[in-house]
């Protein structure tokens, strides 16, 4: 095997390393055990999706073919991404209106797939509803053999967006909020991203200084040149060995900043204004913020290593000092003013990497959020699988991709005790009377849910939340995925 090849390889597959041996304690994947109503309440019911990935396929920024060393550069189903990602929406929105009230959405990151700036406009477009036209280069198909537009993943489509009171019904609206993954940082997920004299935003690759005959030197989406074209008419898989063939070039590929991430977040509808991401802060790529009171959500950037070399490899996660001094001020708040909190990553803790220059290991960032008895839930992705840990004085849940199998999302429930605090708690400045009292214990229930459950209406009053014509399709698309290796 090349160099080149095995440097690909390690950087294509060092993305799921597993739990790295840390104290924790697994547990089911669901948790459905009715709660007592006499001793608890319902603070929050809140959805977490992940890893949304959506694809440009037909991109010449991608390296397909290496495909046939790792399932993460070319799946079967990646042209269906956004129909998916549609698919999870309404499953949610048939939810709200039908089942449970939800309070808000939490995509943990990988929105994008190669950090593109039409794989954003997709995947906020998905969210906040509208029309989407998969398709970014010429469809080279016969018209006679095109599938029905329903069954058409390259046809336009409108997505119906995450509930609105006023624009889906009278239910109250479901907000939402996003964070930074890999995906949304580096090519492929992986490669810096850089750009050159004449301002293309590139990503070198490994031995840059080949001819480039069977595969780039650099990786640049909005060029004329593709290896291993993906096109309607060549869905894959994907020629290992390519000569670059001429595609049509899309300036609206091209990568995406960090800047670029957050304004898209603050320019979008649907609430809250920003997603999490703060307008008076722009450049801030975490957060903190409370969905329902008492309850605060801190959305972490784990995405950023250190330093960033051209043509090294980035997947693991890193935490930045400044976020720790930001997350122990938080906690600290909370912790007085006597709320519960979820802190939200893209990489699970054991995928915190030394290497990457993160100032919190997997040990020390358990350390801290035990160190805080407010701190109750952590989520994350990444992984594309469910895990749910316990460790110690909080849960760690990691919830699977939407992308591949068993493309599927989380409810979670977080129920605090109704009992008031007896007494005044001097040690929590500030801290109110009627608090729970110390150690009393909140109750989760957790349970999955896929874009392809049928979900009763309890009336007519939503018909069209009920109207999927693309479930067929969705079908279709499930059917075509395969396990990652």
């Amino acid at each position: 095997m090349s160099l080149l090849l095995q440097a690909l390889l390690f950087a294509l597959l060092t993305a799921c390393v597993g739990c790295g041996g840390l104290p924790g304690v697994p547990l089911p994947n669901e948790s459905t055990e009715p709660v007592d109503a006499d001793r608890f309440e319902l603070l929050a019911r809140l959805v977490h999706i992940t890893d949304a990935h959506a694809t440009d396929e037909e991109s010449p920024g991608r390296l397909t073919a290496v495909a046939g060393l790792s399932s993460s550069a070319w799946r079967p189903q990646e042209a269906y991404s956004t129909q998916l990602l549609d698919g999870i929406i309404r499953t949610v929105n048939k939810l709200h209106v039908a089942r449970h009230t939800i309070d808000f959405v939490v995509h943990t990151g990988d929105a994008t797939d190669n950090a593109q700036l039409n794989e954003m406009d997709w995947f906020i477009t998905v969210l906040q509803g509208g029309r989407i036209d998969p398709l970014t280069g010429p469809d080279d198909r016969d018209p006679a053999v095109r599938p029905d537009p329903l069954l058409d993943p390259h046809e336009p489509f409108t997505a119906q967006g995450l509930y609105r009171n006023g624009v889906h019904g009278a239910a109250p609206t479901i907000e939402w909020y996003n964070l930074f993954g890999n995906h949304n940082r580096f090519a492929l997920g992986v490669l810096p991203i850089v750009t050159d004299l004449l301002g293309r935003r590139i990503s070198p690759l490994p031995l840059e200084n080949r001819v480039g005959v069977f595969l780039p030197v650099e990786l640049d989406p909005t060029g004329r040149l593709a290896w291993a074209p993906i096109t309607p008419a060549n869905p894959g898989p994907p020629p290992e060995l390519n000569f670059p063939v001429l595609v049509q070039p899309n300036p609206d590929r091209r990568f995406i900043t960090d800047r670029d991430f957050i304004e898209a977040h603050l320019a979008g509808t649907g609430e809250p204004t920003g997603h999490g991401f703060d307008p008076d802060h722009p450049n801030r790529t975490w957060y903190s913020v409370s969905p329902v009171p008492g309850l605060r959500l801190i959305g972490l950037n784990s995405a950023t290593p250190f330093i960033e070399v051209p043509t090294l490899v980035y997947s693991e996660g890193a935490i930045s000092l400044p976020q720790v001094r930001f997350l122990q001020r938080e906690l600290t708040s909370a912790q007085a003013l006597g709320e519960y909190v979820i802190v939200a990553t893209h990489h699970p803790s054991g995928a915190l990497d030394p290497t990457s220059g993160t100032a919190l290991t997997p040990r020390a960032f358990h350390r801290m959020l035990n160190g805080y008895s407010c701190v109750k839930l952590h989520i994350a992705g990444h992984w594309h699988r469910n895990l749910v840990i316990d460790r110690g004085g909080y849960i760690e849940i990691v919830t699977s991709s939407i992308i591949d199998p068993p493309q599927q999302g989380r409810i979670i429930e977080i129920w605090r005790p109704t009992e008031p605090r007896a007494k005044w708690n001097p040690d929590l400045s500030g801290a109110r009377a009627d608090l729970p009292a110390e150690g009393e214990e909140i109750e989760l229930r957790y349970w999955m849910f896929s874009h392809l459950d049928e979900i009763e209406p309890l009336d007519d009053s939503h018909a069209d939340i009920f109207d999927d014509p693309l479930l067929p399709m969705r079908r279709i698309a499930a059917e075509l995925t395969v396990t990652p290796k």
